[in-house]
């Protein structure tokens, strides 16, 4: 008995000091921030990139190095790319953390399910990480950009997005799930982030593209890319890109300009608040979609003399607003029927009201979307007229 008592201690003991099968040393690991892929024009071969973070620069000697390595490689298959980039680092590639992904424009108009295939069926990239189009220029010179007050451009990427998110409205985070969805929709497609380069892209690799208060090279969000069957099809900007925002139930705060008068654009109003609903309809046999948007604001500026104490011009500066977002809608609406890609999920809202009819439309939703009858209702409020309801404007006259 003392002996079985003894063998099965020492399998106890045994399975306490099993480890993972699969474990990484920390310090066996390069953690990727950011990616991007190209397609060579030459060539036609794929291009992945890796924004790598330089740790001991990180820890505590910044200055005397580049803060992220770029490790790029080619292949005529997107693995065989991403394995030559990872064979140039001294540590394991991980991609457990990476922030931004980077797609160059000339591959966004070949294709870009190709890419999706591989990143979706890798286990390591999550599928919260924000994807981008660089405009104008490839992702491997975008990774490669030097950026100031964050030393790593892939949080500098993200941070820049973030903020005309909330500031703007004509650009939204999305992420490669909501890609991998997109670009599974009849008739229709994703719609992408895109990221622009202002400046010399070579300068811009170099030190000091850092050590100017105003570095001569800069990144910043740059409108959304429109894709129909995988490809980029279009680009939308300003009152567009906020049409889209609105329509997709992504818009987080904005600015809309006013008229006062025969004054063009003197009074600025900030939103603080939006919401979008989208119900389809099938009427006489056609298809009919309502956009609902309500939505809170404040008054940020009013450079002429009006009386904000007065109901009457709250209410009419209300109206305004709301005229001024179903403009931004309606031509966000005429840009995709006109590129004939369903990126506002209107085939969606018609598959929710009427799933029958749904299924008789889907094969011709690409000629039916084009026709589709869009109502367009805006709801708006104005509850805070700042510090001022009287501008000594209105004393002046």
């Amino acid at each position: 008995m003392k002996r079985v008592k003894g063998v099965m201690l020492i399998i106890l003991s045994l399975i306490a000091l099993t480890g993972c099968w699969d474990y990484r040393e920390l310090n066996e690991l390069a953690f990727v921030l950011a990616m991007g892929v190209d397609k060579i024009p030459d060539t036609g071969e794929y291009r992945f990139s890796f924004q790598l973070v330089n740790a001991q620069e990180i820890a505590g000697e910044a200055g005397k190095k580049a803060p992220v390595v770029i490790y790029s490689g080619k292949g005529d298959t997107l693995f065989e790319a991403v394995r030559e980039a990872s064979e140039k680092s001294p540590r394991r590639i991980n991609f457990e953390h990476v922030r931004d992904f980077i797609i160059g424009e000339e591959l966004a108009k070949e294709g870009i399910e190709d890419v999706f295939e591989l990143i979706e069926r890798d286990a390591e990239p999550r599928m919260t990480t924000r994807v981008f189009i660089a405009r104008g220029i490839d992702a491997e010179t975008m990774l490669k950009t030097r950026t100031t007050v964050e030393m790593i451009p892939a949080n500098s990427i993200l941070g820049k997005l973030k903020i005309s998110s909330h500031v703007l409205g004509e650009a939204y985070e999305v992420q490669i799930d909501d890609v991998i969805r997109g670009l599974l929709v009849k008739g229709g497609g994703p719609v992408i982030s895109g990221i622009d380069h202002l400046g010399d892209p070579e300068t811009g690799q170099k030190r000091i593209n850092v050590d100017n208060s105003d570095p001569p090279a800069q990144m910043h969000v740059s409108g959304m890319a429109l894709f129909k069957d995988a490809k980029l099809v279009g680009w939308v900007n300003n009152e567009e890109a906020k049409g889209l925002s609105w329509i997709n139930h992504e818009m987080q705060s904005t600015i809309i300009n006013l008229d006062c008068g025969k004054k063009k654009d003197a009074i600025a109003i900030e939103l603080l608040r939006t919401r979008t609903k989208k119900v389809g309809e099938i009427r006489n046999g056609q298809p009919v979609v309502k956009v609902t948007i309500e939505q809170i604001g404040v008054v940020g500026e009013a450079l002429c003399p009006i009386d904000l104490s007065k109901s009457e011009e709250i209410r009419k500066l209300e109206r305004q607003l709301e005229e001024e977002t179903s403009n931004h809608v309606k031509v966000m609406v005429d840009k995709a029927k006109e590129l004939e890609t369903d990126v506002l999920g209107f085939g969606e809202a018609i598959l929710r009201a009427d799933p029958k009819t749904w299924q008789q439309m889907e094969k011709e939703w690409d000629k039916i979307f084009p026709t589709i009858e869009v109502e367009v209702n805006v709801e708006s409020a104005l509850r805070r007229t700042g510090q001022v309801s009287k501008p000594y404007l209105l004393e002046m006259e």
